[in-house]
């Protein structure tokens, strides 16, 4: 198992969001960067982290022509609000649906791991991932099991 496949999921919902939600796509992208470069930075197992180094140099690449296209004249606050809003709505409505089913599923249960994915993206902009969002983020890493 890679030491980077904590960050996959995000580069995998980046790719799927790349044309319908293009802000909340470049977060995830950024996110799992940083999180990449820290982990690889932190490794200690002593493994070759150069194919890991150049994935990660590639995937910074791609994430420059993406901010080049985003739409024009927004900046990081306006991002944060879209991001926010994107958290907010896939939080509301994973828990709804969870609390009005009948029968509760193993999608349900990838749902709440995906919502905890977003939920972290937060943590890119300051003083916006708080306790409220860390109490709802350990919420759905219990639902996820």
């Amino acid at each position: 198992m890679s030491i980077i496949a904590p960050v996959k999921p995000y580069i995998r919902y980046s790719m799927e969001m790349r044309q319908h939600v293009p802000i909340v796509a470049y977060y995830c992208k950024l996110y799992a960067i940083q999180k990449g470069n820290e982990i690889v930075k932190n490794d200690t197992s002593g493994q070759d982290t150069t194919k890991i180094k150049a994935f990660l140099l590639n995937e910074l690449t791609d994430l420059e022509a993406m901010k080049k296209n985003l739409p024009e004249g927004t900046k990081k606050a306006e991002h944060r609000f879209v991001v926010e809003n994107f958290v907010t709505s896939i939080f509301t409505t994973v828990e709804k649906e969870e609390r009005t089913v009948e029968t509760i599923t193993k999608k349900h249960a990838m749902d709440f791991n995906r919502t905890s994915h977003f939920i972290m993206l937060l943590s890119i902009f300051d003083e916006c991932y708080d306790e409220t969002w860390e109490q709802r983020r350990k919420y759905c890493v219990f639902k996820a099991g």
